[in-house]
């Protein structure tokens, strides 16, 4: 599903930085350019992010 229709970036592609290192909208911004046209992404980003980081953070909680 397309999360920025103006610089065609997916989900997919979200998820894929967040598991290459990126952990802010910052991150996501240098590298995808979400939210710099009209900015109706960032909603879905930013959930996006929140949901991936806490499975991330509940994976290494159950490894530790």
């Amino acid at each position: 599903m397309y999360v920025c229709i103006c610089n065609q970036v997916s989900d997919k592609d979200i998820k894929a930085s967040i598991q290459e290192g990126a952990t802010t909208m910052r991150a996501l911004y240098k590298e995808h350019n979400i939210g710099s046209q009209c900015g109706k992404c960032c909603q879905c980003a930013k959930k996006l992010l929140n949901n991936e980081l806490i499975k991330i953070a509940e994976t290494q909680y159950q490894v530790a």
